[in-house]
């Protein structure tokens, strides 16, 4: 999720408290691009190093503290970020959902295409014809910026579907984000 990063990137699975309160912080950056197909971009400032939010992203233990419980991370060009809806879940079951890490720079950017899956939002099925980019921007004082941006989408009914379920988790996702790299050290 990294989704769908579910992804989910990465899929709105996130359940860190309080993100509901830090939803005002993410803005809608999306956009139509040269094509003229539609960018689905959200964008938030986290009060926390680049670093952190690194680890939040990439880090399977962190990763299953604020976005997903069962979920796995195979962090390298080729591994997967999958997650599992079932919280008796184990990877590679079929219905988990699965995002293949096509490229990142350490501490900067990750790079995930969507892999087929079983189930998933409204409109799944067109799912793997997306890309999403996480984007992280060290911000003076400390802070980062964060842009989560799905590339890919075209014109039908599956890709509006799947367009407007992003379009409302991903602003939760981010927040949760947020909330955890800005929770108070133990």
């Amino acid at each position: 999720m990294l989704g769908s990063l579910a992804v989910l990137a990465f899929a709105g699975v996130a359940q860190a408290e309080g993100s509901k309160a830090d939803l005002a912080a993410v803005r809608d950056t999306s956009s139509i691009d040269q094509t003229g197909a539609r960018l689905l971009q959200d964008t938030v400032r986290i009060h926390a190093p680049s670093a952190v939010v690194w680890t939040a992203l990439t880090d399977q233990a962190a990763y299953r503290g604020w976005a997903a419980p069962v979920s796995f991370i195979d962090f390298r060009i080729g591994g997967a970020v999958e997650v599992a809806f079932d919280p008796k879940g184990k990877q590679g079951d079929p219905t988990n959902l699965k995002q293949q890490i096509t490229a990142y720079v350490p501490g900067r950017l990750i790079a995930f295409r969507n892999r087929p899956s079983t189930v998933g939002p409204p409109g799944f099925a067109v799912y793997p014809q997306l890309a999403i980019v996480i984007e992280l921007k060290p911000l003076a004082g400390g802070d980062t910026e964060v842009a989560l941006s799905q590339v890919g989408y075209g014109q039908g009914k599956d890709f509006d579907a799947l367009y407007g379920f992003f379009k409302s988790h991903n602003p939760e996702y981010l927040a949760d984000l947020k909330a955890f790299c800005e929770r108070p050290a133990k």
